[in-house]
């Protein structure tokens, strides 16, 4: 009774050895994920298809009455849309020389002629807006975000405008130079107008 007892455990213990083999034994795959890369996508601006430095005016015998404008083309060349603001705007401005009708208008600036002295930007208004018909003019629909005179122009215009990846956008800056009481005293004066266009990834960059 013993012995038959003893090769029974012995079977058990068999038994179990071999189940224990077979866990190791269900089917298994390995693949691998190699050579992953990462690489920045583009947000690149152009004015006029061009890169930087444009320049849209040089009025000469600017005169009351006139209104000279132009249209800022402006192009996302890169791979992702981006939001466009107005940046770093400076208005510089000169009194040149001082002729007799400003004199006599009472232009007291001469005594130091130069930066910072003349009265142009005194007298021209300026309207800005984007013009999404791209006809050079104020249209129904048409954005004008600002309306006022050149001296009072703000820093930046935090526009927020979006400009899709290969997308244009249109700005017109249209110059009006109304007849006013001081525009003898901007008698061959002038002022130097400086915009950045800035084309960014978020709003409020």
């Amino acid at each position: 009774m013993k012995k038959q007892l003893l090769v029974s455990l012995l079977i058990v213990g068999v038994v179990a050895s071999f189940m224990g083999a077979g866990t190791f034994a269900y089917f298994s795959d390995v693949e691998t994920s190699n050579g992953n890369t990462f690489t920045a996508t583009s947000l690149d601006l152009k004015i006029d298809d061009g890169d930087v430095n444009v320049v849209k005016f040089t009025v000469d015998n600017f005169r009351p009455g006139n209104q000279p404008k132009r249209t800022y083309k402006l192009t996302n060349v890169g791979a992702l849309d981006g939001y466009l603001d107005l940046e770093n705007i400076a208005v510089t401005s000169y009194e040149n020389i001082r002729i007799d009708p400003e004199k006599d208008a009472g232009d007291i600036t001469a005594g130091n002629p130069g930066m910072g002295k003349g009265e142009l930007q005194d007298v021209v208004n300026l309207r800005l807006f984007i013009d999404y018909g791209n006809d050079g003019w104020i249209s129904t629909g048409d954005n004008v975000f600002y309306n006022g005179l050149v001296k009072d122009l703000p820093s930046t215009f935090n526009l927020d405008e979006p400009i899709n990846a290969g997308n244009d956008l249109y700005i017109v800056a249209l110059f009006d130079w109304w007849s006013t009481p001081n525009d003898n005293l901007a008698q061959t004066d002038s002022f130097e107008l400086d915009i950045g266009f800035e084309l960014g990834q978020t709003t409020a960059q």
